[in-house]
């Protein structure tokens, strides 16, 4: 009896102070909602309106059968631009309206944050640095970043080293007409520039001696650690990938291999203090050599730029070349336009730009396969979403405190009420006349936190095209599935790679 009666006083503590700090919250808001005509956007069908684990498996299948941006389209094409769901006992929100985008990204960007749900997925493998910190110590990282990617850095890298990166490859490309996947090829000559640009030293992996067995083992331990990162994301703290041994190992084998690079810059910038070395350029991991003789920290930041650095040139050019490869026309139009233009000087940033069908493909490989085809954030305090609530789907919609914010890229890029009755068609042509809505196409997110990189990328992924295509006057498809199969890791990527054959005259 006595324990009954000790249970009950409990339970009516434990209600009262829940109503006790409850309430007020609960009149704050409805005042709120009033105030500015919140209202909740549509709700999918849940068998589990508490816990929402019939979502959550349904996302689950989607991951493990490879079509995660496919089955968030759908939803979106079942529910609308905007809609909501339960999410274990949280609310989530998935738009697609660009003038959400535009407040999550920008307009009220510090209500948002990434670090509560991305740290712990993305914390053993590349530690904590700009793409999982908020706050501070994202400001900091970022300040750090910047300088390496000035337009000044990119044309240097262009004028000099990208290229012989570039030649390596073509060197590597079969001229007698057999079948090569593109997609491992580029891969490492991504890992060969980003290593050179944010290292001081490329790795060499387009060698035409064999690979090193640490570049080797590194390429493997990356590509695995990316993908169990991009399932960390989707789970709980306690889920069994936590104890993966191959995830764990994989980590190892990254530190491991930064480690090398940190180790080498850190006896370059003794000699250069000494003045035994002249100065090179700004090159990320000498400069967090000379800010902190903390290492991890040193090996987190540059980990956590090298990731979207060689994810961004990798994966776009595979996709570029799937798409050119089922698209002859388009293949041979660019090439006239690149011939055309001719050698009359160094391929540089503004030259590049200037190639507007180079441009439009580059921009339609973005737009229907883009690199990262969802973003999330959580709200850091309770905050509004300016529209896509009510039956109209018009009215400004709350956000508590704590729940998250899903925007797909893949399904905003095939709106057809944006991009055309085709929007499923790769047709480059289409950007001759498109203006696209703002905040509508975003191929490296927007705002404080859009990519710093994006014009390193580009200008690879444009520099790389230019001289496989002088070089190769038609390309054939030798993939036999038409469709683009995704596998989702951090980055989604080809499943089939791009499997071509340059056809001899």
């Amino acid at each position: 009896m006595l324990f009954i009666n000790l249970l009950l006083a409990t339970t009516s503590i434990f209600l009262i102070t829940y109503g006790i700090i409850s309430i007020p919250k609960y009149l704050s808001r409805r005042k709120i909602y009033a105030k500015h005509g919140c209202l909740p956007p549509p709700s999918i069908p849940q068998r589990d309106p508490i816990f929402g684990l019939d979502l959550i498996l349904q996302f689950f299948k989607a991951l493990k059968e490879n079509r995660r941006n496919l089955s968030m389209n759908q939803l979106f094409q079942a529910h609308g631009h905007t809609f909501q769901s339960v999410t274990l006992g949280t609310t989530a929100v998935y738009t697609i309206e660009p003038k959400n985008l535009q407040a999550v990204f920008a307009t009220d960007f510090s209500s948002w944050g990434v670090e509560p749900m991305r740290l712990f997925a993305f914390e053993p493998f590349v530690g904590k640095g700009i793409m999982c910190a908020d706050g501070a110590f994202w400001e900091q990282s970022r300040a750090l970043i910047k300088p390496t990617f000035t337009r000044a850095q990119i044309a240097d890298l262009h004028l000099t080293a990208y290229s012989a990166h570039v030649n390596k490859l073509i060197g590597l490309l079969p001229k007698d007409g057999s079948t090569v996947d593109l997609q491992p090829l580029f891969s490492r000559l991504a890992l060969d520039s980003s290593t050179e640009f944010l290292f001081g030293a490329s790795v060499g992996s387009l060698s035409p001696h064999s690979v090193s067995t640490d570049a080797r083992s590194f390429l493997e331990a990356y590509d695995y650690g990316q993908m169990v990162v991009g399932r960390r994301l989707h789970l709980p703290k306690w889920n069994f990938l936590t104890w993966d041994k191959k995830f764990w190992d994989s980590c190892s084998i990254a530190h491991e291999f930064v480690d090398g690079y940190i180790a080498r810059g850190r006896r370059i910038c003794e000699q250069s203090e000494k003045g035994n070395v002249a100065p090179e350029r700004y090159i990320l991991a000498h400069e967090m050599i000379k800010e902190t003789r903390d290492h991890n920290d040193i090996r987190n930041q540059l980990l956590n730029v090298f990731l979207p650095a060689h994810e961004a040139t990798g994966v776009a050019l595979t996709n570029v070349f799937f798409n050119l490869t089922r698209n002859p026309s388009c293949y041979a139009k660019l090439r006239q336009e690149i011939l055309d233009a001719g050698e009359q000087a160094a391929w540089t940033f503004e030259r590049l730009k200037s190639l507007k069908y180079l441009q439009y493909v580059i921009n339609e490989t973005f737009r229907l396969n883009p690199v990262i085809g969802t973003n999330t954030r959580m709200a850091l305090r309770d905050t509004i979403l300016p529209t896509g609530g009510g039956s109209s789907g018009t009215a400004p919609i709350y956000v508590k405190k704590g729940d998250r914010v899903t925007m797909s890229f893949y399904a905003l890029h095939r709106r057809q009420d944006l991009f055309g009755d085709d929007a499923n068609v790769f047709r480059p042509d289409r950007w001759n006349t498109l203006r696209p809505v703002p905040w509508s196409y975003l191929t490296f997110g927007g705002g404080p936190r859009v990519c710093p990189g994006q014009q390193l990328a580009l200008t690879e992924v444009g520099y790389t095209i230019v001289k496989i295509l002088q070089r190769f006057p038609a390309i054939e498809n030798r993939d036999p599935v038409n469709q683009f199969l995704e596998v989702y890791k951090i980055t989604t990527t080809s499943r089939n790679g791009a499997k071509v054959g340059f056809p001899t005259p």
